[in-house]
């Protein structure tokens, strides 16, 4: 694919290249594990994710854990990373190629297939993949109430045409951004934070030798006295339950804090399911000079020594729970030995993924934990399934142990973990498989009847240079593995994806170079994915939403014929004939960003009144504004129904859908709107 060119000057840098971000993002997440990383060209293959089974107790566990921590323990840190390399899966159906099917496939019949109903944004104003199941974000619906988390701080609003400030409540220091999830009257705050490990000084240099009784007084007790700590701390995901029986009162009633970051969490029927993924944390050290032969020999003999003695509350995340006041309630590993599930016979790294469950209404005492050992990237989940994808970039080996391991730099492969969340009270691991390439976001998945289908694209990943492809993959859940049913090859050669809709039985979608391929599969037959239709046109899309009567709306980018960007746009594309899909209306908004482009999120469509809304921000040489932009589907044209202007310094990253009133949202406070001409009727600024 041909990169896309950076944003004008003026442009916020922080929407820069949408390639350039997945690859700027993979590389962060090989660096983010503890100790030294090196990516590896030329070995094995990752290992194709099988069945797992659960750890027999803490001694096996224990002794895998210290022996990957001990294979990757370097001089300048300790730290394990990933599911683990194992042979390919084998025995999955023969790829379909894409070009047999162009005459074939397009007078394929798809039973139960439409793409005619439109889609509505979820009960709390946020749009989802998924219907009932709702997905944190920074700002919510509740009945008449609005409200956004942010600058450590819950801002509640009652809503309407004349808005009011109710409270701002204040929820302590929050080392990251915080989402929210409704559950009635019950708020979850989502947060981060760091946490030191107990009895360590402050990054840099040891002040002198560790006194016994320190966490790191066996590690550091035989080294210079300028040896330098490594990862004095450790991050942790922060869950604050908010009682909002009293919106003008609000309260934090408890708090959970779980060793690790966020991937994220989904809420379905009052039941919370949050997806953390942790590093063991073992004190280490690390050299004052580097490079220096006789320091590093010292340090990696330590660090080794303290990853052969690491302990059950190093290697697993840990939980604690405070009440209101900050007392600390329970303090344990957060989950046990034996719901660690785990390769067998295979390596399968030092990376815990925990999957929480949660009910609001009872408190924040889990009901139930349930992990695996490997990484994970992103989160979908369907009323009754959760999927946690991570993809594997080359191969990542510690710096000392890379001799004879060597795989194609440019091979990617995601492993998926699937579990049963069909119980309110638990959540069952089912099985993890394995696609070729990566996936360009969550909406590359889907659940359907039984089935989950994954659209990825291989390329190369690191310069830019080779060819890509992109595929359906059709996986089913058999003996504790996601084994191949079907698959469709070949879509978009030299391109990637950028875009994926599913409804029911069909699938569009989306890949660019320097034009826009829309794809049209048919589903039906999960053994044999079929192409129903395509069609190009310049640009591309990277968001699609149904909107009725066989049409789906584009939110995107428009580009001229050598694939160079030339602004934003919305695309509005007939599916009535599969066989011919058209697009039968463009609106270009001009220069500018739109959050949408990267966050579903960020897009709200009314079906009664026909009404899409998103936050647009436009710039030019001579300045630039951020607006709430609705757009009206009016048959097979998009018609602006208006559209509120701030100063770029107010920039509005969400516009929500309520029943009478449309809200903009900013980081000062919300403006009220008549969603019939996008006009101000009121406003409330945040306290704090």
């Amino acid at each position: 694919m041909t990169a896309q060119p950076a944003p004008p000057p003026a442009a916020p840098a922080v929407h820069g290249n949408r390639r350039w971000r997945r690859r700027a993002a993979a590389v962060a997440a090989l660096a983010s594990g503890a100790g030294l990383l090196t990516l590896v060209p030329g070995a094995a293959a990752p290992a194709a994710a099988s069945g797992l089974v659960p750890w027999t107790d803490c001694d096996a566990m224990l002794a895998h854990y210290r022996a990957e921590l001990v294979r990757t323990a370097t001089p300048y840190g300790i730290g394990g990373h990933g599911f683990g390399r194992a042979e390919s899966s084998g025995g999955s159906a023969p790829g379909t190629r894409l070009e047999a099917q162009r005459s074939a496939g397009a007078d394929s019949a798809a039973a139960g297939s439409s793409t005619g109903e439109a889609v509505g944004t979820g009960p709390t104003g946020t749009n989802l993949q998924e219907a009932g199941v709702d997905e944190p974000d920074t700002v919510k619906l509740s009945g008449d109430l609005v409200l956004a988390v942010g600058n450590g701080r819950l801002q509640v609003v009652r809503g309407g045409r004349t808005p009011t400030l109710l409270s701002s409540l204040p929820l302590g220091a929050l080392d990251g951004p915080a989402e929210l999830l409704v559950d009635g009257s019950r708020v979850l705050v989502v947060a981060s934070g760091w946490r030191p490990v107990p009895g360590a000084p402050s990054p840099g240099p040891l002040p002198g030798p560790a006194e016994a009784g320190d966490s790191w007084s066996e590690v550091a007790v035989d080294l210079p006295a300028r040896t330098v700590l490594a990862a004095p701390g450790r991050p942790y995901v922060r869950l604050l339950l908010v009682d909002l029986a009293e919106p003008a009162e609000p309260r934090v009633r408890e708090t959970l804090e779980l060793d690790g970051t966020s991937v994220s969490a989904r809420l379905v029927d009052g039941t919370v399911r949050l997806v953390t993924r942790s590093t063991p944390h073992v004190p280490a050290v690390s050299p004052e000079h580097p490079g220096e032969r006789a320091q590093e020999d010292r340090a990696l003999a330590a660090n080794r020594r303290a990853a052969a003695r690491a302990t059950v509350e190093q290697v697993l995340p840990t939980a604690v729970r405070r009440d209101a006041d900050g007392t600390e309630i329970t303090r344990a590993p957060a989950v046990g030995c034996n719901r660690v599930h785990h390769p067998a016979g295979t390596p399968a790294g030092a990376t815990t993924l925990l999957v929480t469950t949660l009910r609001p209404a009872a408190g924040l005492a889990a009901v139930d934990t349930t992990a695996v050992t490997s990484d994970g990237d992103l989160v979908y989940a369907s009323t009754d399934r959760l999927h946690v994808a991570t993809s594997r970039w080359g191969t990542v080996a510690p710096a000392a142990d890379t001799a004879g391991r060597s795989v194609p730099a440019d091979q990617v492969t995601t492993e998926l973990h699937a579990f049963d969340t069909s119980s309110p009270e638990r959540t069952r691991y089912l099985g993890s498989g394995s696609v070729p390439g990566y996936l360009y976001g969550r909406w590359a998945l889907s659940h359907h009847e039984g089935h989950l289908r994954v659209a990825t694209t291989t390329a190369a990943p690191w310069d830019g240079s080779g060819t890509s492809s992109s595929s359906m993959v059709v996986l089913a859940e058999q003996g504790g593995r996601l084994v191949e049913r079907g698959r469709l090859d070949g879509l978009g050669p030299t391109e990637q994806i950028y875009a994926v809709r599913y409804v029911g039985d069909l699938a569009t979608v989306v890949t660019f170079r320097q034009t826009d391929p829309l794809y049209v599969l048919d589903l039906s037959d999960p053994a044999q994915p079929r192409l129903r239709g395509e069609l190009k046109v310049p640009g591309f899309s990277t968001y699609l939403h149904p909107v009725g009567d066989d049409r789906l709306l584009g939110v995107g980018q428009d580009a001229d014929s050598s694939g160079r960007v030339t602004g934003v746009q919305l695309s509005l594309f007939d599916l009535s004939d599969l066989s011919a899909p058209t697009q039968v209306h463009r609106l270009s908004l001009g220069e500018g960003w739109s959050p949408a482009l990267d966050d579903s999120r960020a897009f709200g469509f009314d079906p009664g009144r026909r009404l899409a809304v998103l936050p647009f921000s436009s710039w030019s040489r001579t300045g630039g504004a951020s607006t709430a932009l609705g757009v009206r589907v009016d048959g097979d044209r998009l018609v602006e129904a208006g559209r509120l202007a701030v100063g770029p310094e107010n920039a509005i990253e969400r516009v929500l859908l309520g029943a009478d009133t449309a809200y903009a949202l900013s980081f000062r406070g919300v403006v009220a709107m008549d969603p019939a001409s996008m006009q101000r009727t009121g406003s409330a600024a945040y306290g704090g």
